[in-house]
C-alpha cells in the first residue's frame, strides 16, 4: 500500500480543504488563487504570511470577479477593462532593494452579479457593496472613505440622474479600447503586516464626456474640490501646471486617479497619464515636471537604462494606431506635506516578443544592479505559473513594467495579468482533435 503524501504547502493545504458554493468563485481560485499563492511563495512570504493572505484572498476577492469564462473561453456579461484579456485582477511584484525579499500587491475590479445587464450597465454597485462588507467586518484597519466619497461624487456619473441605457449604448459604441473604461473603479490592496491597506482607482472618461470637458480638467476639478486645508497641504500647483502643459506638448491622456482609502492627512492621490512619445527627452521631461523637480545621481542613470532597455528599438512617436495601452506613461503622487513623486509605466507587450523576452531584458537590466538570486526566483514563479510555452509564446504576462527613484535607488515594479480568459482558450484549444 502506498504512502499518503502530504504537501506542507499552505495553498496545497487551503485547496484541498476550500470548496465555494458556486462554479464561479471557484474558477477564480483555482486560477488566481494558484497565481497568488505561488508569487507569495517565491517573494519570500513565510508560511504564516502565506496562509493569511490566501485565507483572505478566499474569503473576499475570488468570489467578487464575476463570472468565469464560458465553454468556449470568452468574456461573460461583463469585460473588465484592466487587463489585456479582460482579466478581472492583476498582481504586481515590487523588487525589494538588493536582495530584500519582493513585494506582492493586486487590484481587482468587483463585479456585481447583475453587471453588463440593464439592472447594472455599468457595474456600478459591486465597489461600494464589497467596502461595506469588509467594513461591517473590519478586515481593513485604518479604513477612511473621506477622499473615495468626495472624488467619485466628483468623477463617476450619477446613477440616479442619468439614464441607464443610454449611457451602456453610449459607453459601448465608443469603448476607443478594450483596455481603456469610461467609468469605474479598480480595488487594489497593498498586502501589509497590520492587514492589508485599500487603494482606488477611478475612472474619469465618461463624466468628462457627459460635461463636455476633459479628463483632466475633471480631475484638476475634483482636486480642487477637496477641502481648503487638504489641498494646501498637498502642493499640487506644480504638477497641475506641469500637467496643461504636457497635455499641449505631448497630448497626454489622463486615464485615471487613484486615492489610498485612509484618512486626508494619511492618504496619497495619484494621477495617471501617457503619451504616444518615447524618446529619452520625453521620460527626462515628464520625471522632472518640466524642470520643475530636480533628479540627479547615480539612480537618474538607472532610471534612463530602464527606460531604453524596453524602449529603446521603438519609434520616437508611436504610429496613431497603436493602441492606447503601448504609450509609455507616468503617474505623480501628492500627499499632504510630502514632495510630488513620478513613476513610469511601459507595457512591454508593444516592444517585447514575449514574456521569456521580457525575462531576458530584467535579467539583463538586474545584472550590474543585484545577485541573481531574486531574478531567479521571480523566473522560477513566471515558470511555475504559466509554463515555458506559453512564455515563448506570447507577451501576455507582463502587462506593464515600472519604476520610480526612491531614497537614491530604483525601485522596480512588475505587473502581472494571470491571462486567465487566454489561457483558458488554449486549455479548450488544445483539446480539440
Amino acid at each position: 500500500m502506498g504512502e499518503m503524501i502530504v504537501s506542507h504547502e499552505p495553498w496545497d493545504f487551503l485547496n484541498s480543504v476550500l470548496r465555494f458554493r458556486d462554479d464561479d468563485s471557484q474558477f477564480w481560485w483555482d486560477r488566481t488563487g494558484r497565481m497568488f499563492s505561488q508569487l507569495l511563495k517565491h517573494a519570500g512570504y513565510s508560511a504564516q504570511e502565506q496562509y493569511r493572505e490566501l485565507n483572505f484572498y478566499s474569503l473576499f476577492v475570488a468570489p467578487e470577479l464575476g463570472p468565469a469564462p464560458d465553454r468556449h473561453g470568452n468574456v461573460g456579461r461583463w469585460r473588465s477593462p484592466g487587463t489585456p484579456d479582460s482579466t478581472p485582477i492583476d498582481f504586481s511584484w515590487e523588487w525589494g532593494r538588493r536582495d530584500d525579499r519582493a513585494t506582492v500587491r493586486y487590484s481587482f475590479e468587483p463585479i456585481g452579479p447583475l453587471a453588463g445587464t440593464p439592472s447594472d450597465p455599468l457595474n456600478s454597485h459591486a465597489t461600494d457593496d464589497w467596502i461595506a462588507k469588509l467594513r461591517q467586518q473590519n478586515m481593513v484597519p485604518g479604513l477612511d472613505l473621506e477622499w473615495y466619497d468626495h472624488f467619485t461624487r466628483h468623477i463617476l456619473p450619477r446613477g440616479d440622474d442619468d439614464d441607464d441605457t443610454g449611457r451602456t449604448s453610449k459607453t459601448a459604441d465608443r469603448f476607443v479600447e478594450e483596455t481603456t473604461p469610461k467609468a469605474g473603479t479598480v480595488v487594489a490592496l497593498d498586502i501589509e503586516k497590520t492587514g492589508p491597506v485599500m487603494k482606488m482607482y477611478i475612472y474619469p472618461g465618461l463624466k468628462a464626456e457627459e460635461l463636455g470637458i476633459t479628463n483632466l480638467e475633471l480631475v484638476e476639478r475634483a482636486i480642487r474640490g477637496l477641502p481648503a486645508d487638504q489641498l494646501a497641504s498637498l502642493g499640487a500647483e506644480p504638477l497641475l501646471e506641469f500637467l496643461r502643459e504636457g497635455t499641449r506638448r505631448y497630448d497626454f491622456e489622463t486615464g485615471i486617479l487613484a486615492i489610498d482609502c485612509l484618512a486626508p492627512r494619511d492618504a496619497r492621490i495619484k494621477v495617471y497619464v501617457r503619451a504616444r512619445h518615447t524618446t529619452l527627452e520625453y521620460m527626462m521631461d515628464c520625471i522632472t515636471l518640466g524642470g520643475r523637480l530636480d533628479m540627479s545621481g547615480e539612480a537618474l542613470g538607472d532610471l534612463r537604462a530602464f527606460w531604453e532597455t524596453f524602449l529603446a528599438a521603438a519609434p520616437d512617436v508611436l504610429a496613431a494606431e497603436a493602441p492606447g495601452r503601448a504609450s509609455p506613461g507616468f503617474y505623480y503622487t501628492l500627499g499632504c506635506g510630502r514632495p510630488i513623486s513620478p513613476k513610469v509605466y511601459i507595457s512591454p507587450q508593444y516592444f517585447c516578443a514575449s514574456d521569456a523576452d521580457v525575462l531576458r531584458r530584467l535579467r539583463g537590466f538586474f545584472a550590474t544592479r543585484r545577485t541573481d538570486r531574486m531574478m531567479d526566483s521571480y523566473e522560477q514563479a513566471m515558470v511555475d505559473i504559466f509554463g515555458r510555452k506559453t512564455l515563448e509564446s506570447r507577451c501576455g504576462s507582463h502587462y506593464y513594467v515600472g519604476c520610480a527613484l526612491a531614497k537614491g535607488e530604483l525601485r522596480v515594479v512588475t505587473y502581472l495579468s494571470p491571462q486567465s480568459f487566454d489561457c483558458e482558450r488554449d486549455r479548450i484549444n488544445s483539446r480539440k482533435p
